[in-house]
């Protein structure tokens, strides 16, 4: 195997990790909601706070992962919807746990939305569109739309920015005897 193969699988598994550290910032606001039952937010600040810095390691790291790969840009540009979604379904799940928007009198879950609402609120949220039909009905929820917007504002740009560099760069060059 190549230099370039091991740095290759090096950055596949820190991808694989951070993944599994995306999904464990669900883990806090479950606890302190639903199986603790607390009414505070502690996990929720925290949780948001991490959310920017895990944003920045993942892109970082799907960086590197193009820098060193060989690159389609089909493949860029199923990976931005793919991770523009991923972001969204993880912000719902902060709405969802913390159930930040006013309940509707039809489909209602435990909650007091249907599911696809939050999701919907965070993908036009996200995509900066902003309808106005769904409204954060507490401080927390218009944090969760401020910073999601914010994601959203920078995520096309910084996404953009940083694939067409890795798209246009030249391979590294094999070593050659």
């Amino acid at each position: 195997m190549t230099g370039s193969t091991f740095r290759q699988a090096g950055t596949v598994r820190l991808l694989a990790r951070l993944a599994v550290l995306w999904v464990a910032l669900l883990i806090p606001p479950f606890v302190e909601r639903t199986l603790l039952g607390a009414e505070t937010y502690y996990f929720f600040y925290i949780g948001l706070a991490l959310v920017f810095v895990l944003y920045g390691f993942t892109i970082h790291s799907v960086f590197s992962y193009l820098h060193h790969t060989r690159r389609q840009p089909v493949y860029v540009w199923i990976s931005y919807l793919a991770w523009s979604i991923f972001i969204c379904v993880i912000l719902s799940a902060f709405a969802i746990e913390y159930d930040l928007f006013r309940p509707t009198s039809a489909g209602s879950t435990a909650h007091g939305r249907p599911l696809i609402d939050y999701l919907y609120f965070e993908i036009i949220t996200f995509t900066t569109v902003g309808y106005g039909d769904i409204v954060p009905s507490t401080a927390q929820g218009k944090l969760l739309a401020m910073c999601t917007a914010l994601l959203g504002a920078t995520h096309g740009v910084t996404f953009v920015a940083l694939f067409l560099l890795a798209l246009t760069e030249h391979l590294p060059a094999k070593n050659q005897k």
